[in-house]
Order: C-alpha cells, then structure tokens, then sequence
C-alpha cells in the first residue's frame, strides 16, 4: 500500500472518529470559567493525553488479541458495528452512548482535562477501535510509522481546532456546527459499512 494513500486513509477516518467537531460546544462550556490562556493550557494538556492513550492502546491492543487468539475480520466486524452506531447517532443529531453528557458533569471537578476532555471525548471506544483496524492492515515498520505519524497529525489539527474554536464557533454558529456533524456522520456510516464488509470478504476467503 502507498505510504501517501495510507496515511490520507487514516488521518481521514480517525479524524471523523475523534469528532472534535462534535465537541466543541462542550469543551466551551466546559471551559468557559476560565480566562483564554487557561482554555488553551486545557486544550493542550487533554489532547496529548488523549493522544497518549489513542496509541497506547492501538500498538499493544493487537497483542493483546493475538495472545487471545481473536481473528482480525471479528474485530473488522465488530467495529464497524460500533461505528455505524456512532454514525447513526450522529445522523439523527444524538449523544452516543460512549460520550460525555453534560448532565453527568461533576459541577466540583476542578481539572477537567482528562475526564471527560481527554477521554472519552476525543479517545474513546470508537477511535480506538478504529485504530486497532487500521494498525492491524499496516503490514510493515514503514506503514505502522507512517499510521503513528498520522495519529499524531489527527491530534495536532484536533487540538488546533479546539484553541481557535471560540473563532470557529462564532462563524459557523450552532446551525452550522449541526450540518458539519451530519456530514461527517454519513461519511463515518460509510466507512463503518466497508469494516463490515471487509471482515466479511476476508472470512469467506478463509
């Protein structure tokens, strides 16, 4: 597979995962007690967390399931079903279950940087899921470089995002926020369909 395309289809699929979109108008009422410089000290801070434990999980979960001898389609399959539920939800213009909902938020919590802004916000369920599938197709030490290289690319631009998202906000206002998501749900159903039928095509193979 050609590194450049290699690393478009990663940075594209987790970057619809990881949903920062979605998320902004949370990490702003979240965050919106503390002075500017403060909500990008946040900001930072949980995304390279959020990163951290991305990777973290992605590089050793694949071991994890060779020692429990699980087969790479049944997790293809699995994930794509997880993802068309986050899809879906995103969609219809619903929190996933695996999301922060403002309602549980802990109104004492003082450091909010790793709960819920790290995880499950920007590292959840879904885009380690992603992740594992994605790792598990690089065959070689040049693509799994080049698939940390773009996890690392997905996280920066997230973070970019979140510290100039009071800017983005106001141009895109709550409408548009909402049309941004939709698309990017319909985007991530189509990429869930295709996990699906990949694990699929690779068990009748075998």
């Amino acid at each position: 597979m050609h590194y450049l395309a290699f690393f478009g289809s990663v940075f594209i699929a987790l970057f619809l995962v990881v949903d920062v979109v979605t998320n902004l108008p949370i990490y702003l009422s979240l965050t919106q007690k503390y002075s500017v410089k403060e909500r990008k000290g946040i900001a930072q801070k949980a995304l390279w967390v959020a990163l951290g434990i991305q990777l973290l999980f992605v590089i050793f979960g694949n071991y994890i399931f060779a020692y429990l001898n699980i087969q790479f389609y049944s997790f293809s399959i699995a994930g794509g079903i997880l993802l068309s539920i986050v899809a879906m939800e995103m969609l219809f213009g619903r929190k996933t279950r695996t999301e922060y909902h403002e309602t549980e938020q802990d109104k004492e919590r003082e450091d909010i940087t790793v709960v819920p802004l790290a995880i499950p916000l920007h590292t959840g369920p879904a885009s380690i899921v992603t992740g594992m599938i994605l790792f598990g197709k690089a065959g070689t030490w040049g693509l799994k470089s080049v698939f940390i290289i773009a996890t690392i690319c997905v996280y920066l631009v997230s973070m970019l995002i979140l510290l100039k998202s009071d800017f983005i906000f106001r141009v895109f206002k709550p409408l548009g926020m909402k049309v941004i998501t939709r698309v990017m749900g319909l985007i991530l159903l189509t990429l869930a369909v295709q996990f699906v039928v990949n694990g699929i095509k690779e068990a009748l193979n075998l």
